[in-house]
């Protein structure tokens, strides 16, 4: 007992020694000349490997660990010269720092090259200026939906680990970020409207433009923009190019301006917006945002040197979302606040957050003194101010609830409840349309095939018409067939499908199948892998092509189906109906991509043979079929010589599919 008593004392000792040996230095940031604030001003230490960037309000805050402070703050904003603090600066004190503008006329700076070409040379260079191995930045992240009186309806916060790969190539899918620690605020009015924000932390890969390759700096989209020079400025005491870029056709998603340095042609940052085009296609990818849907959307982002290279600093993103009588903003904000190129290992899978899931849903309720050992984004004082009056209305009234219920005994057979806590979201409920998704695969169909010489006549009564066809039957042993399915999820587990597939080869025909399955997670900490167990009705089509034939009977009626054309399409075929148990395993290899394989056993129903015959005419080949069945006598179908009554094909029980399937679960 006392060892246990001994470690944990050694541990608390352990925390307050880490605590004491942290620096936390709080500022504003404030333009010289007119003493207002400088928002989102970025402040650096050891050459910008830890940092911080200030709020709109110019405010901001950093922790130091003790090796480095001895360093000096540097900070940096586009059209201000730099600025240093020497450290340590006395505790508990908020200092001002003050920017000098440096204004830079366009005038005095020799402008190489066209808007566009200079974006060329931007781009070209990216492998350059920016990582080329990946890199782990450490980041802090904030997500929140509020009304435009500034009351929030909840505010979500974590510390995040952004897993970058090399800038050398777009990753327009993104990457990895894992999060190390979260806390959030929700309004108790829960008659405000509530929205479940998926990928909110992935904004350091999703909207870093550098990083995906934005089409407004992706050559196949130069076309789609009308580039200018709008400006020159400096940052760190260097020139920079200001271009602004606006949509020339329709099909342009973006408009705004980004920051070039003059001599390196790095990218610095951009400011942009979303068209009204761009908002239509960007919310197509997300299946029925419904009232949710928004109209504005808007981005910033920045970037930092540090060690020859620039890394990723600051990314902040609004989507403005109209409603009768009010409009409702959701932000969310990105900075680096540390740089690890030494790290590059990707996380454990069942780390990693993922696009499907959603930030808020974090169980962690708001407190002032959650973040005191982290670098944080420093809210505004209003902001501030509502969640520290909240909170302490909140503390007092579970106060208050522990000792009302501790003074009233409770009465028999029943139970006090326990104080409740903020509600947590609840998962949202999929729309219709978001319960679709696909599937495509490859159907291997073994056959059973009686090979010889196939001899086949077909002379309907009381008509001119005549087919016969002799061809040899070979014993093939597989066919393949590309399939497509449409997949409705009832839940996460269980969905309905439909399919239909070509059969391809000297056997041709078709795969039709529908039915219920069911899906498993047998791997709930890695990544994810499904059992896949189902039952499906299975109707196969099995064909071989006899011949066109001539039709000199302009009235020829086979079995009630008028067949007017001048040549008549023949084939042999076998339909085979049946229920066909499933089992298989799925593989997720991204946030809606998973690979399968299953195989399936069809225990028949019912199975027949018929001659198909075919005419196809008029200039959209419109196409009139009639069937026979080969005991009409009318037919006569014989393999090596013997006459038979059923077709020498029919695929065997088993079959085989792989393929890829895309959303779900």
């Amino acid at each position: 007992m006392l060892r246990f008593l001994f470690l944990g004392l050694l541990a608390l000792l352990t925390i307050a020694a880490h605590a004491q040996q942290l620096s936390t230095v709080k500022g504003r940031v404030l333009d010289a000349q007119t003493r207002r604030p400088v928002p989102y001003a970025l402040i650096g230490i050891v050459g910008n490997q830890l940092g911080t960037s200030a709020n709109e309000e110019g405010r901001f805050s950093l922790s130091i660990p003790a090796e480095y402070q001895p360093q000096a703050l540097e900070i940096n904003f586009i059209g201000y010269r730099r600025a240093t603090l020497p450290l340590p600066v006395p505790p508990g004190q908020e200092v001002q720092i003050l920017l000098e503008p440096a204004p830079t006329q366009l005038a005095n700076v020799t402008v190489s090259g066209s808007a566009l070409g200079i974006v060329r040379a931007a781009v070209a260079r990216i492998p350059r200026n920016f990582a080329t191995r990946p890199v782990q930045l450490t980041g802090f992240y904030r997500e929140s939906s509020n009304v435009p009186e500034g009351r929030y309806l909840y505010l979500a916060e974590g510390v995040l680990q952004v897993r970058k790969e090399s800038y050398r190539t777009a990753h327009p899918t993104g990457g990895d970020v894992q999060l190390v620690q979260t806390r959030k605020y929700e309004a108790r009015d829960t008659s405000r409207t509530q929205l479940n924000w998926q990928a909110g932390p992935l904004i350091p890969h999703r909207f870093d433009f550098v990083y995906n390759r934005a089409d407004f700096i992706s050559k196949a989209h130069y076309a789609e923009y009308d580039y200018q020079i709008a400006d020159v400025t400096t940052y760190n005491g260097r020139p920079v190019y200001v271009i602004s870029f606006k949509p020339r056709s329709g099909k342009a998603n973006y408009q705004g301006r980004m920051f070039i340095d003059l001599d390196s042609y790095a990218f610095l940052g951009a400011d942009f917006s979303l068209t009204p085009g761009g908002v239509q296609r960007y919310q197509a990818g997300f299946a029925a945002m419904g009232d949710y849907a928004y109209s504005r959307r808007s981005r910033q982002v920045s970037y930092q040197r540090y060690a020859g290279r620039w890394y990723l600093k600051r990314v902040w993103d609004q989507a403005v979302n109209q409603q009768p009588g009010r409009e409702y903003q959701h932000t969310s904000e990105f900075i680096t606040t540390a740089i690890d190129t030494a790290k590059g290992r990707r996380p454990a899978y069942a780390d990693r957050f993922r696009p499907e899931d959603v930030f808020l849903r974090n169980s962690v309720a708001y407190d002032s003194t959650f973040w005191q050992n982290f670098t944080t984004l420093v809210l505004p004082r209003q902001v501030e101010q509502q969640l520290l009056d909240e909170e302490r209305q909140r503390k007092a009234e579970q106060l208050f609830s522990d000792s009302t219920a501790a003074a009233r005994p409770a009465a028999p057979d029943t139970v006090v409840p326990a104080p409740a806590s903020l509600p947590v979201s609840l998962p949202r409920r999929r729309s219709f349309l978001e319960r679709f998704s696909y599937s495509s695969s490859l159907a291997v169909v073994p056959l059973q095939v009686s090979g010889g010489q196939l001899d086949v006549a077909y002379a309907p009564a009381g008509s001119a018409f005549a087919a016969r066809s002799s061809t040899q039957l070979g014993s093939r042993r597989v066919s393949v067939a590309p399939r497509f399915d449409y997949l409705f999820w009832l839940n996460p587990r269980w969905q309905l499908h439909y399919g239909a597939g070509s059969i391809r080869g000297a056997l041709q025909g078709g795969l039709q199948g529908a039915g219920l399955r069911y899906l498993h997670n047998l791997s709930q900490r890695r990544r994810p892998v499904y059992v896949r167990m189902g039952l499906e009705y299975s109707r196969t089509v099995l064909r071989q092509r006899l011949g066109r034939f001539s039709n000199p009977d302009a009235d020829l009626r086979v079995r009630g189906t008028p067949l007017n054309a001048n040549r008549v399409a023949v084939g042999l075929q076998s339909i085979t109906k049946g229920l066909a148990p499933q089992l298989g395993l799925e593989v997720k290899l991204a946030s809606t991509l998973y690979l399968f394989a299953e195989a399936s056993y069809c225990v028949p129903l019912a199975t027949h043979s018929e001659l198909l015959l075919e005419e196809k005419q008029g200039f959209f080949l419109s196409r009139s079929t009639a069937r026979v069945p080969l005991t009409s006598p009318e037919v006569l179908v014989q393999l090596n010589g013997q006459e038979r009554q059923t077709a020498p094909f029919l695929p065997r029980p088993l079959l085989l599919r792989v393929g890829i399937a895309v959303g779900g679960h």
